[in-house]
């Protein structure tokens, strides 16, 4: 990845404004950090995901009885989702920038790719652990201990 991005880079350093070079590097940077970000909170949210899974479940016990943490997951990968079109008109948009060589463009491309799959992969961490919460928070709904003769009796005890 480095020595791709050093190969690619070097032959323009010479014939390219330093404004374009620092743009160029600014932005393989910001995406890099985009990139380590998305990875070490989606590897958070896989390690919690399996926890949940692994997690005893014991009626009336629920991990999140005010669906407040199943709520802030949906808002984050919602959020994230909405993030992810500017990401990829960027991304188109290098190819038609004439001040770039091949090589800036593929750096950047191949930047861009990383930074996306990340933040994919982060959505359905999220997804996932969020799910996770429900499924457990469901399997600890008591159940009802009575046996019913028939559906309406079930239905009078719900209403009673």
């Amino acid at each position: 990845m480095l020595r791709e991005d050093l190969v690619a880079f070097a032959p323009y350093a010479e014939t390219t404004s330093l404004y374009l070079i620092c743009a160029i590097e600014r932005t393989v940077d910001s995406l890099h950090s985009k990139e380590d970000i998305a990875h070490a909170v989606a590897a958070k949210a896989v390690e919690l995901t399996e926890r949940i899974k692994g997690a005893s479940v014991l009626p009336g016990q629920y991990l999140d009885p005010e669906d407040e943490a199943i709520d802030f997951f949906e808002t984050g990968y919602k959020a994230l989702e909405e993030r992810l079109p500017a990401l990829l008109t960027r991304k188109s948009a290098i190819d038609h920038d004439s001040k770039l060589g091949e090589d800036h463009c593929e750096m950047l491309r191949n930047s861009y790719d990383r930074a996306i799959d990340a933040v994919a992969s982060l959505i359905e961490a999220l997804k996932d652990v969020r799910a996770a919460i429900i499924t457990h928070d469901l399997a600890a709904e008591p159940k009802p201990s009575e046996q019913y003769e028939s559906a309406a009796d079930l239905i009078q005890s719900l209403r009673s």
